[in-house]
This record gives C-alpha cells, sequence and structure tokens, in this order.
C-alpha cells in the first residue's frame, strides 16, 4: 500500500508524523514535556509532575491554561507553585485569566511563562523530578466561587 493513497496510509502518515515529532521532542536536550493535565477547581489545586533539566541560563516554566469555567461573580486568576515531590512549594508567579469569559476551544487556550531559576536553586533541583501546582484565586473578592474551573495542560521547563 503506497502511503497516503488510503484512509490506512493516511493515517499511517500521521501516526509516523506523531512519532517522529514525540521522538524529537523527547530527544531535545533542553526540554521537558509533561504528557498530563489536570483541573483546579475552587476546591483543589491543579497538580502536575514535570521533569526539570539540567540548568544552562534562563530556566522557564511554559503553561497552557487549555480551558476555562468563569464563575457568575468574580475575577479569577492563578497561582503557579513549584515544589519537590511530597516538599515545600515556593511559589513562582501569578496570573490573572483575560478577557475573563469562558473557553474550552482550541486555539483559545492562555499561554504564560514563569523564570524557575531560583526556585529551582531554593528546592535544590536540577535533573530532577518537581511538581507544579496552580491554584484558582479570586482577585476581586478573594473568594474563589464554586463554579470556577480551569484546567492546565502541556506544562514544561525549558532552558534558553
Amino acid at each position: 500500500m503506497q502511503a497516503g493513497s488510503s484512509l490506512g496510509g493516511a493515517l499511517l502518515n500521521g501516526l509516523t508524523a506523531l512519532v517522529f515529532m514525540g521522538l524529537a521532542f523527547t530527544m531535545s536536550p533542553s526540554s521537558s514535556l509533561l504528557a498530563q493535565e489536570a483541573s483546579a477547581t475552587a476546591a483543589a489545586p491543579a497538580r502536575l509532575s514535570v521533569k526539570v533539566p539540567q540548568a544552562n541560563g534562563t530556566v522557564m516554566l511554559e503553561l497552557v491554561v487549555k480551558s476555562f469555567r468563569k464563575p457568575a461573580t468574580g475575577n479569577i486568576g492563578g497561582v503557579v507553585r513549584l515544589k519537590r515531590p511530597g516538599g515545600k512549594a515556593v511559589e513562582i508567579g501569578r496570573f490573572s485569566l483575560f478577557p475573563a469569559e469562558s473557553f474550552a476551544s482550541a486555539g483559545e487556550e492562555q499561554r504564560f511563562q514563569f523564570n524557575v531559576g531560583s526556585a529551582l536553586k531554593q528546592l535544590d533541583l536540577a535533573g530532577g523530578q518537581a511538581e507544579v501546582e496552580v491554584a484558582l484565586i479570586d482577585r476581586s473578592n478573594g473568594k474563589v466561587a464554586a463554579d470556577a474551573a480551569l484546567t492546565v495542560g502541556n506544562v514544561q521547563i525549558v532552558t534558553r
């Protein structure tokens, strides 16, 4: 069967591209990808594990908010913390969602970057595992509404 000549060929081509892209990304010495996603609600933060590369230069946490459910009231944002698995957390930054409207479609996600160099030194993390925690906050009145939620995905730590 020739590649691309049938549905099976198209699927085979697609799988080959995905495997190639995955291998190319995994082999990159300057980045680490998290393959999971997690939801943050008023009751509990999102928690995700991520590999930490050896620090060579500037070290950034890249975080994507894939979906957001806007509560009836409030101005929702997030607090991002980094910690050793089972250890003490260090706040690395905060973000606000703007525009403050619900979204869940591809292309609407919001991306954030945080410099984590000093947090990694403080936690003595280099070349190991870390946990990223994203907790919801309400920037207008302090109490997060029960109907607020967001999904975090595509978290990675990269060096530049």
